[in-house]
C-alpha cells in the first residue's frame, strides 16, 4: 500500500514539472505580454500631476523660537524656571513667547509652592511693578486679580491672595477707566481714517503669512511655525475697515461695572475660603447683583449655594442652584441638592420643574427682534451663513 502511494505522488510531481517547462518555452518563444497601452485620460492626469506646484513648506524657526524650544530639553522643571527668566531678559520683545515663558514660571513655582513660595511672590512683585508703569488704568488691578485667582485655585498663600484681591477692587477707578477707553476709541478711529486716506497697495502673493502652533514637550510648551496659506493667483486689495462707533459713557460704565464684579467675585471667594463668611457673602452678593458674565455668575452661585445649604437657607439654596442648572455648569451632587430642595416645596414631586426652568430662562433671556439684511453681494464675493444657538457663546 505504501509503495502505491509513493508511485502516485511521483507521477503528480512529474506532470507539474512538464507543465512548468511548457510555460517557460512559451515565454522564450516571444509570446507578447498583456496590452498595457496608456489611455489619453491617464496621460492627462500625469501632465496635471507634473504641473501641480510643490507643497508650501513651513518657514524656519526664528532665533527666539529656537531659544524658547531649547528650554523644553531640560527635564527638570525647576531648572527650566531660570532658563525661562533668562529668555524673558534676552528676548523682551517676543511678546507671545514672553507670555508663555511667564506662564510657565508661575505654573512651575505654584506646583512646588512649599519650597518656592518666596520665588512665586517675587515673580508676582515683578509683574506688579511692570503693571504699575503702564498707562492702562485697569492693568494693575487686573494683575492683582489674576495672581489672587491663581493662588485661590491652587489653595495656597491665601493671606496674600486676600491682600491682592482687595487691591484689585480698591484700585479700580471708574472715571479713569472711562477716560482711557474714550482715548483708545479716538486713536483707533484716527488710525482707520488715516489708512483710508492713504490706502496701502495690495499685498504681494509671494510671501503669505504663516501661523504658530503650540505643543508640549517634557511638560513644557514649544512653538512651531505652520505653513502659510497658498497665495492667491490674483492679489486683492484689503477690505477697508469700518470706522468704529464711539462708545457712550453709559456703555463704558457698564463695562467697568462688569470688570469690577469679576474682581469682587475673586475677593469674595477668597474670603469664604478663609472662613470670613459674613464679609465673603456680602461681597459675593454685591458681585452677583452686578450681573457679571455667565462664568463668573456660576462661580459665585456655587459658593453661595453651598453656604446657604450649611445655613439651612432653602430659598437661597434654590435660587443659586437654579442659576447653576440654567448655566449648564451644575454638578451631579448639586443636581441632587436641587432636586431635593424642589421636592420639599412640591409635595415630594419634581412635577413642573422643567416648566419652572423654562419660564426663568425666558424671563432672563428675552427674545430680540432680528431684521434680515437685504444687501446684495458683489459677483466676486461669497455669502456666509452663520447659525447661533443657545450656549454657543
Amino acid at each position: 500500500m505504501i509503495r502505491l502511494v509513493r508511485l502516485v505522488l511521483a507521477t503528480i510531481a512529474l506532470v507539474a514539472l512538464c507543465a512548468g517547462g511548457a510555460r517557460a518555452q512559451g515565454a522564450a518563444a516571444g509570446q507578447k505580454p498583456p496590452d498595457t497601452k496608456v489611455t489619453p485620460e491617464a496621460q492627462a492626469q500625469a501632465r496635471d500631476a507634473q504641473a501641480k506646484p510643490a507643497d508650501v513648506k513651513a518657514p524656519e524657526l526664528t532665533a527666539e523660537q529656537k531659544a524658547f524650544n531649547a528650554i523644553a530639553e531640560e527635564k527638570d522643571a525647576q531648572k527650566r524656571v531660570g532658563l525661562y527668566e533668562k529668555f524673558v531678559a534676552d528676548y523682551p520683545k517676543a511678546d507671545m513667547l514672553v507670555s508663555l515663558a511667564r506662564t510657565e514660571i508661575r505654573r512651575t513655582t505654584l506646583a512646588t509652592l512649599k519650597s518656592s513660595s518666596a520665588k512665586y511672590l517675587d515673580v508676582a512683585k515683578k509683574e506688579i511693578d511692570t503693571a504699575k508703569s503702564g498707562t492702562n488704568p485697569t492693568q494693575l488691578p487686573s494683575t492683582y486679580a489674576r495672581f489672587a485667582s491663581e493662588m485661590l485655585t491652587a489653595g495656597v498663600l491665601l493671606d496674600e491672595a486676600e491682600d491682592f484681591a482687595r487691591q484689585s477692587v480698591s484700585l479700580m477707578d471708574e472715571q479713569k477707566y472711562v477716560d482711557y477707553q474714550k482715548q483708545m476709541d479716538r486713536q483707533l478711529a484716527e488710525a482707520i481714517a488715516k489708512r483710508a486716506a492713504n490706502p496701502t497697495p495690495a499685498p504681494s502673493p509671494a510671501r503669505p503669512a504663516g501661523g504658530i502652533s503650540i505643543r508640549s514637550v517634557n511638560g513644557a510648551p514649544t512653538v512651531q511655525p505652520t505653513p502659510p496659506r497658498p497665495a492667491a493667483a490674483t492679489p486683492t486689495a484689503p477690505r477697508p475697515q469700518t470706522p468704529p462707533t464711539m462708545r457712550t459713557d453709559e456703555e463704558l460704565r457698564a463695562g467697568f461695572k462688569t470688570m469690577r464684579a469679576s474682581n469682587l467675585a475673586t475677593l469674595g471667594r477668597v474670603l469664604m475660603k478663609r472662613n470670613k463668611t459674613a464679609e465673603g457673602e456680602k461681597v459675593l452678593k454685591e458681585a452677583y447683583a452686578a450681573k457679571p458674565p455667565a462664568a463668573t455668575v456660576a462661580a459665585i452661585a456655587k459658593v453661595l449655594a453651598e453656604s446657604a445649604k450649611k445655613a439651612g437657607d432653602e430659598a437661597g439654596q434654590m435660587e443659586y442652584l437654579t442659576v447653576l442648572a440654567l448655566s449648564g455648569r451644575i454638578t451631579a451632587d448639586e443636581q441632587k441638592d436641587f432636586d431635593a430642595v424642589y421636592r420639599k416645596s412640591h409635595n415630594g414631586s419634581l412635577d413642573g420643574v422643567e416648566a419652572m426652568l423654562d419660564a426663568r430662562y425666558a424671563k432672563e433671556n428675552p427674545r430680540f427682534a432680528v431684521t434680515p439684511a437685504d444687501r446684495k453681494a458683489a459677483p466676486d464675493q461669497r455669502a456666509v451663513l452663520a447659525e447661533n444657538f443657545t450656549g454657543s457663546g
